[in-house]
């Protein structure tokens, strides 16, 4: 997910806040778990509204920004899909993204998180919760990055057939 907005100061928790940092944290550290071979990493002092998934000399690499981690308006799920989409970059596979050929493209990477990462991570339903929660959440914030609203449509579409409630 490539934002690059920076938060108003008014739009983010505190630097210092606890519960938003310890919610990050356990998230990170809940990521960490199931897909040891990606390192993850938060800038937490900076409002940059931003994930990212790079290579560097410490190998595959997914990083949260403070403004995303402490916006106001995006819950645990949205970090959580935030978090998906980056480790989908690294594992989601083909087809590849179209200035980088090591990630895989957004889309893609955006597939993967909801159909694989979160459903690992967290269980298929709750997986399936969180994508659709975390879709409206983002899309309330950059409504122009997500345009194509097809995987907002499946994956809420797929949560009401299945009779979810959430």
């Amino acid at each position: 997910m490539i934002f690059d907005d920076l938060a108003a100061k008014t739009e983010v928790w505190p630097a210092e806040a606890h519960w938003p940092r310890r919610r990050v944290d356990a998230l990170i550290h809940r990521f960490q778990q199931v897909f040891p071979d990606i390192n993850y990493d938060l800038f937490w002092e900076t409002r940059l509204m931003n994930a990212q998934a790079f290579i560097s000399a410490r190998g595959r690499c997914v990083r949260l920004y403070g403004g995303l981690g402490r916006h106001r308006k995006i819950g645990i799920e949205g970090l959580a899909f935030a978090l998906a989409h980056e480790t989908g970059h690294h594992l989601g596979g083909s087809p590849r993204h179209p200035f980088y050929n090591s990630l895989s493209s957004e889309r893609r990477a955006s597939e993967w998180a909801l159909t694989t990462g979160l459903p690992r991570v967290f269980s298929r339903a709750v997986g399936q919760r969180y994508g659709c929660r975390a879709l409206i959440q983002l899309a309330e914030l950059w409504p122009h990055h997500l345009l194509d609203s097809e995987p907002l449509e499946i994956v809420c579409n797929m949560e009401v057939s299945n009779g979810s409630n959430f």
